[in-house]
């Protein structure tokens, strides 16, 4: 005699199928109870056309790099001239590719060959999703096509890639605001404006140049971030919106005071320890006047003829890098002195000022 199985008792088989599925997908990937503070810098790798750097390095010696350009006869401004470019060394590209996807390409495939083997080995890849900051001009799945055929298959993240396009100022607060997710981070970000599509990009006094900065971050759980560790903490910039700075009085730090106090309570850091300062390098505009007043008020160990600004060392690329080159260096400087903290000042925008802590 054939036993019929009632739709009741299929429905329960297969809620429990879906049950046992789910208990063995969380126990590969937990859910994780992340903090909603701040995140860990575990380790940072960043490539400029000056080099590339992986071990902490005092600022004094980043910011006094030597800094070379040079010319393509394809990369033209409106005027017919030869646009000065600051390129990263790709020695498989003999002929650098000018266009945004192809240049990306090349310098994806030089800075996978070039990544120091402490950095990948070190990752824990079973837990680490590589989070992907498209470059400009460059289409998103496009790109992620791109890495998954270049990426090593020995190192392949269990978490998989995320793409983003978004600068890491924007994204972060998102990340911390999910308790959920992978623990580890790796983001990997590239940009270059030495190609057709950016070229324009670039004020006239500008060098267009290439980066890759490639920072791993290490969420902590509500319980763990309880205990203190020696790993620096990467928490949400402040960003403040005021009248433009033409409009300002050329000795007015009431913005940089305000940033300062807000950064202070934010992460807990004294800004008398702020010893490195990273920015944009832009001085127009009331910037050199009102930052050199409030250094000499208020931050007392910081020496602005040690600032690394990007635009020397680096040229001009896109912003979502920029950042991630920038704190990328701040993790790199602020390890070589356990004693410092370093202020990312950004500073681009009239009307609006940022700023970083890390230290």
């Amino acid at each position: 005699m054939t036993t019929r199985t009632s739709i009741y008792d299929r429905i329960s088989e297969r809620r429990l199928a879906q049950e046992e599925k789910q208990r063995l997908l969380e126990a590969r990937f937990p859910k994780g109870d992340f903090a909603s503070t701040c995140v860990s810098i575990v380790q940072a790798w960043v490539w400029l056309p000056c080099g590339a750097f992986e071990a902490p390095l005092p600022a004094s010696e980043l910011a006094g790099l030597p800094t070379d350009f040079s010319h393509d006869p394809r990369l033209l401004d409106e005027r017919g001239l030869r646009r000065p470019v600051r390129r990263l060394a790709t020695p498989a590209a003999e002929r650098p590719d000018i266009n945004a996807p192809g240049r990306s390409s090349e310098i994806l495939q030089a800075a996978l060959k070039q990544w120091a083997p402490a950095f990948r080995d070190s990752i824990d890849w079973p837990n680490t999703q590589v989070v992907l900051f498209v470059p400009g001009a460059v289409r998103a799945m496009a790109w992620l096509d791109r890495v998954v055929s270049l990426w090593p298959r020995a190192l392949l993240p269990h978490r998989g890639f995320d793409l983003q396009t978004q600068v890491p100022a924007l994204w972060l607060p998102e990340v911390l605001a999910r308790s959920a997710g992978a623990q580890y981070l790796l983001c990997l970000s590239l940009d270059t404006w030495a190609c057709k599509e950016q070229l324009s990009a670039c004020l006239p006094d500008q060098l267009a140049g290439e980066a890759v900065s490639a920072v791993l971050l290490r969420r902590e759980s509500k319980t763990a971030q309880l205990q203190p560790d020696s790993l620096l903490k990467l928490f949400a910039p402040i960003s403040l919106s005021h009248a433009p700075r033409t409009a300002q009085d050329r000795n007015d730090t009431q913005t940089l005071e305000q940033l300062m106090t807000a950064l202070s309570q934010r992460t807990a850091i004294d800004p008398s320890r702020v010893k490195g300062l990273i920015g944009d390098g832009a001085l127009e505009g009331q910037r050199l006047n009102q930052l050199n007043r409030y250094a000499r008020g208020f931050l007392p160990v910081l020496d602005l003829e040690r600032q690394i600004r990007l635009s020397l060392i680096g040229a001009r690329f896109g912003p979502v890098t920029e950042q991630w080159v920038q704190i990328g260096l701040a993790w790199l400087t602020t390890s070589a002195d356990s004693d410092s903290a370093v202020w990312i000042l950004d500073r681009t925008q009239a009307d609006r000022t940022q700023g970083w802590f890390i230290g």
